[in-house]
């Protein structure tokens, strides 16, 4: 092979590299724009993740096992998981740090359901 073909191969990988790369890197950029911006929410509304947790824990009287922050339409949403006997119970807190909502959850975030269960129908959104 030519010292120019393997130029020509070289530059080839580096650009499929880059065309990964590239897309990666932006997201994860989204990622930690989100994260300060949850972040600005919970020093607005004075809730933490521990105040969170600690505010599902006393609605459900169960033990919290998981918990997740997200930003829905602008509005801190804060879910906290929490085994309660035999169940887990997914409550909503607040951007204020109130629990405003508790229902059963099938499984825990980030998990598959069950083989063969039946998935999980969308929640509606409120007003739409």
């Amino acid at each position: 092979m030519t010292r120019s073909k393997t130029y020509v191969w070289v530059l080839g990988g580096l650009a499929a590299v880059a065309l990964v790369a590239i897309p990666v890197y932006a997201h994860c950029g989204k990622c930690a724009a989100d994260c300060k911006t949850m972040v600005k929410a919970m020093e607005t509304g004075k809730v933490t993740l521990a105040s969170a947790i600690t505010a599902a824990e006393a609605k459900s009287s169960g033990k919290a096992v998981a918990a997740v922050s997200e930003l829905e339409d602008g509005k801190l949403e804060i879910a906290v998981y929490c085994l309660v006997g035999d169940k887990i119970m997914e409550v909503e807190v607040d951007a204020t740090g109130k629990a405003v909502g508790m229902e059963e959850a099938k499984t825990l975030p980030g998990e598959e359901a069950a083989p063969g269960a039946k998935p999980e129908k969308p929640k509606p959104k409120p007003g739409g």
